[in-house]
């Protein structure tokens, strides 16, 4: 579910995303629900240029169930407690739409993205610092 508030200069959203995982797969386990909610704000500095930031919290099952084949002893992973939890991570980036020319149509996104808050269950790596670069082309 999306809620969207759109302005001249200034636009919101609020998104609530979820997986709802039912049954278990051929190796007798299925992996953690997930519930997501993103909020973002987006400037419009230029016609062409605009900058945002956003804020999302996250929960992520465990695994319910395991894979006979695994050994949790030998390796951490396959320890299905060693999976999931609760998450809190903000963003911010910028979108460069190009609007004539031989590239007319393209927008290019940047995002850095961070986490405030990681709540794991078990043992497991935390989550780092991400980039993420998007290229997108519309069509009119």
């Amino acid at each position: 579910m999306t809620y969207l508030l759109q302005g001249q200069i200034l636009s919101f959203g609020s998104q609530v995303n979820g997986v709802l995982r039912l049954g278990k797969n051929d190796h007798d386990y299925r992996f953690g629900n997930q519930l997501i909610w993103n909020n973002w704000i987006t400037a419009k500095l230029l016609n062409s240029f605009s900058v945002s930031g956003r804020i999302e919290a996250k929960t992520v099952g465990k695994i319910d169930g395991c894979y006979a084949d695994l050994n949790p002893m030998m390796v951490t992973t396959a320890n299905t407690q060693n999976q999931g939890g609760k998450y809190i991570n903000s963003a911010f980036g910028a979108n460069f739409y190009i609007p004539q020319g031989r590239l007319k149509n393209v927008r290019i996104g940047v995002e850095y993205a961070f986490p405030l808050y990681q709540d794991l269950n078990g043992i497991q790596l935390k989550n780092d610092d991400s980039w993420t670069l998007g290229l997108q082309y519309s069509f009119h």
